[in-house]
């Protein structure tokens, strides 16, 4: 690229920094280098930082994470829910032992005349399992121990 002379427009080289006719400081254009450019030096660094591994891709991890947290007792639960629910199986297998306790023994102690009410609240406690969400459940069930609905 031609750089001419803002004085006298006299024509000079690409890198010239100085007019060869009247010696005038010629303007800087593009990225033109300066009368002193050093070498390239890295820079540098100041602490060591390792290297990450990958976050997990498309919930990966996520699903790990609600397994170990008890989202693999919802089917299980719903399902003992809606067959047996009036004993309250599925109340043990979430470990609300007591509320377990109360279906069973209100079942056994009136001789079944309270089993098939029981046994609504089963099928319906084992629907509500079923319908919610592994992160909703694990947060609702697991997390908050809801013991009722």
């Amino acid at each position: 690229m031609v750089v001419f002379c803002t004085k006298c427009g006299a024509q000079n080289e690409d890198f010239s920094q100085h007019c060869v006719q009247c010696q005038a400081t010629l303007p800087v254009i593009g990225n033109r280098p300066t009368a002193y450019q050093p070498d390239y030096q890295p820079p540098f660094q100041t602490a060591y930082e390792p290297i990450q591994p990958p976050a997990p891709m498309y919930g990966q991890g996520s699903n790990l994470d609600r397994q170990s947290k008890g989202a693999d007792k919802k089917i299980i639960a719903g399902i003992l829910g809606i067959v047996v629910g009036g004993f309250g199986i599925h109340k043990f297998i979430l470990g609300y032992q007591r509320e377990g306790l109360t279906m069973l023994l209100v079942s056994v102690l009136s001789c079944g005349t309270l089993a098939g009410f029981m046994h609504i609240i089963g099928i319906a406690e084992g629907i509500i399992y079923l319908t919610n969400s592994d992160e909703e459940f694990v947060r609702t069930y697991i997390q908050g121990h809801k013991g009722w609905f």
